[in-house]
């Protein structure tokens, strides 16, 4: 039997010329290599897809110069998502200097990527079949297609979830009976759609008795067009995508008025799912995985195009490097277990963490605790869900620290320590903002307090990383502890939130104790959680109406206040400075603690959001009353009638708000909280670290000011960011 002679076609062969492939095909071109991009249809052509590019994305198709061919994309400014009987809750994007995220069908999409990797340089080859790897003693040297080996030293795979490239190589681990699949259609005639993403989960079986593993999605396509669709994470005996998909165009034509005349424009299409990333299994000797081929789809919204941009960008980075000895592509392993840690990874094992965490979101969905706002954020909006939600639980710091204070390796050391503790066994909760060791360099935290504090003393120890971590996952272990509500379980029903919030608290505590174990720190850190938790229970103690002045003091004994003074103290003491050092270095880290929470607090009864993404819908939940609020009701005692009727609208709560002279009164307060705390700095050597605190108590005060400027822009106390739009759509009652 003959064999073909093998064709050296190119330095680097691309399989698949979707976003991931035609990104790396791009990417390696302008690199100078030869590639062939290989493709088993003809562009343009469709594809099954929502079709959305979140701000992730975004940059990377600017970056590519692909969005001046797509003039017609529709832009999209956040997320919209219901769940089963709750109102809808909207991510918004900050206001910034990022561009909109895009809805783009993928036809247009596809075929401008397409075109800019071979103008590039990159040779496409379309309806060509590739039918399997060539391998050579354990490495990949080149693929089989249409009776012709052609070879190249790298091979990168991105030919879909599906992928038969990857099957072979031994990298997959769904069968192919263990697929998710996905519909997809275009509709028309929809009327009163704006720029937000619509997102519904989960949905049920066609009888309507059983709620499945499953979303769906309508993205405005244009101001009357949609892309509407359905995802089944799973497979579920007797659940057919099809069934599913006609139940969901039902409710949303007689659930929802916008699409009540809907029709369809264009036959449906479908595409399977695949959610088993793992970094170690996208690489093998001459090969790299990319995008779906990866597993690269989001378990909990399907999102898969900026993931797939990115992995091929790195994946062309790998592959550049590595072309004369391809054998060893461990590092692009590196790169996305860094850059996607956690939220992929619960995909390992999407089943069980995908019910898991949405029994969380569907039994807090409404609640405004901070570590049910955190997830929420970590499941429905991280940064790979287009950077929707609030500006963050992080304040870009940069611009505040003198450069030669030089914290930044440390500060992504803490970050990576911190995931690598959560990771083994908590992967998901590495999504959190607070865990996301990428966000270290930027960040206003308690890490960098101890940083800085250490810069008194020997900052050299080697136990100071450990316990800046310490420190972090010590106050999120508190913020985990607030979201835990007196309140038994409704009805019998299984109380999810607060187990789970127990549940954390508990795991983070014990990861804090467990980094200090190897010093003397536990016996302190042990005395900041007791502190933090008996002035808890002072304020609980102090009833929802105590003076503002005693809810301050209150304020400087727990919450941020408390976490910023212990951080400032321990980093000073931990590092050899005298008592009188750290005693002033507590008192700086407990004035920009409190600024810190008077922005929040302020923002929100403004009509704007705090760190969390939350808005005045927590002041009329919590059961301690802020400061501003305070101030508030000494002029408006109606407030205190609004705040115990159930019926409650923050609407009204952040009208009556700015009507009274509480905005400016806290804008004074954080003026004089910060002056007092550099007074204490003025005590201390000055060089970097003194210039560095004294600028982000300065920073922190203005904070105050800014948000009380823009409430006042809005002149009645309108809303600054639109609170989301209440439907009378909820979907029908089920089991799980």
């Amino acid at each position: 039997m003959s064999h073909p002679s093998p064709e050296a076609i190119a330095d680097v062969i691309v399989v698949g010329a979707g976003p991931a492939g035609a990104c790396a095909a791009y990417h390696l071109a302008r690199r100078g290599r030869r590639v062939a991009l290989l493709d088993r249809t003809a562009f343009p052509r469709d594809k099954s897809c929502g079709d959305a590019v979140t701000r992730a994305g975004i940059a990377l198709l600017a970056e590519m110069g692909a969005l001046e061919l797509l003039p017609s994309a529709w832009p999209v400014r956040g997320l919209r998502v219901t769940m089963r009987g709750h109102a809808p809750r909207e991510f918004r994007d900050a206001a910034g200097p990022e561009r909109d995220g895009l809805v783009v069908p993928r036809a247009l999409l596809d075929d401008a990527l397409v075109r800019l990797a071979v103008a590039a340089g990159a040779q496409l080859r379309e309806r060509v079949r590739v039918r399997r790897l060539v391998q050579e003693d354990g490495v990949v040297r080149g693929v089989e297609a249409g009776g012709r080996l052609l070879r190249a030293p790298v091979v990168i795979a991105a030919d879909g979830a599906a992928s038969a490239l990857s099957r072979q190589a031994g990298l997959t681990a769904t069968p192919p009976g263990g697929l998710g699949y996905a519909l997809r259609a275009y509709v028309e005639d929809v009327h009163g759609l704006d720029h937000l993403l619509e997102f519904m989960a989960p949905l049920t079986d066609a009888g309507a008795r059983h709620w499945l593993p499953s979303y769906g999605w309508a993205f405005p396509t244009g101001p009357t067009s949609a892309n509407v669709g359905v995802g089944l994470v799973e497979r579920v005996p007797n659940a057919r995508s099809d069934a599913l998909f006609a139940a969901f165009l039902e409710e949303l034509r007689t659930g929802d008025p916008r699409f009540r005349g809907m029709r369809p424009a264009g036959a449906r299409r479908g595409a399977p799912l695949r959610f088993d990333f793992s970094p170690h299994r996208c690489w093998a000797p001459g090969l790299l995985l990319a995008g779906d081929a990866a597993g690269m789809i989001s378990p909990f919204t399907g999102e898969g195009i900026s993931f797939a941009l990115e992995s091929g960008k790195l994946a062309a980075e790998v592959a550049d490097e590595r072309l004369a000895d391809p054998r060893d592509l461990s590092r692009y392993a590196r790169l996305l277990s860094g850059r996607f840690q956690g939220y992929f990874e619960t995909g390992q094992h999407a089943a069980e963490r995908h019910r898991l965490v949405w029994h969380v979101l569907d039994d807090t969905f409404d609640s405004e605790r901070p570590i049910y706002a955190l997830v929420r954020r970590a499941a429905l909006a991280p940064e790979g869900m287009a950077g929707f939600g609030s500006s963050g639980v992080l304040t870009d710091a940069r611009p505040l620290l003198d450069p030669a204070v030089g914290v930044g390796a440390e500060l992504v050391e803490v970050g990576e320590l911190l995931a690598e503790t959560m990771r083994p066994d908590w992967p998901f909760l590495t999504r959190l903002p607070a865990l996301s060791s990428g966000s270290f360099q930027l960040s206003v935290r308690p890490a960098l307090m101890v940083l800085l504090a250490a810069r008194f003393g020997d900052w050299r120890r080697p136990e100071l990383t450990s316990l800046a971590a310490a420190v972090e996952l010590a106050g999120l272990a508190g913020l985990a502890q607030s979201g835990v509500p007196d309140r038994p379980s409704d009805e019998g029903r299984p109380n999810w939130g607060t187990m789970f919030a127990v549940l954390v608290s508990d795991v983070m505590l014990a990861r804090a104790l467990g980094l200090c174990a190897d010093g003397d720190l536990v016996p302190e850190l042990a005395r900041i959680v007791e502190e933090a938790c008996t002035s808890r229970m002072r304020e609980l103690r102090a009833g929802r109406f105590p003076s503002p002045g005693d809810r301050l003091a209150l304020m400087g004994r727990t919450g941020p206040a408390a976490l910023f003074a212990a951080a400032g103290e321990l980093g000073a003491r931990v590092s050899g400075a005298d008592e009188a050092v750290a005693a002033a270095l507590g008192d700086a880290g407990r004035g920009l603690g409190l600024c810190l929470q008077l922005a929040d607090d302020v923002a929100r009864l403004l009509g704007g959001t705090d760190r969390l993404g939350r808005d005045a819908r927590a002041d009329l939940e919590e059961e301690i009353t802020s400061y501003p609020l305070l101030l508030a009701l000494r002029e408006d005692p109606e407030l205190a009638r609004l705040l115990a009727r159930a019926d409650s609208s923050a609407d009204e709560l952040v009208r009556r708000c700015a009507r009274t002279g509480m905005a400016a009164e806290v804008a004074e307060r954080a003026r004089r909280l910060a002056d007092e705390a550099s007074a204490g700095l003025a005590t201390l050597a000055d060089g970097p670290a003194t210039r560095s605190l004294a600028a982000l108590l300065t920073h922190a005060a203005s904070r105050v000011e800014r948000e009380v400027l823009m409430g006042a822009r809005t002149g009645d106390g309108s809303p600054r960011v639109p609170p989301a739009r209440v439907t009378t759509r909820t979907f029908s009652a089920g089991k799980l």
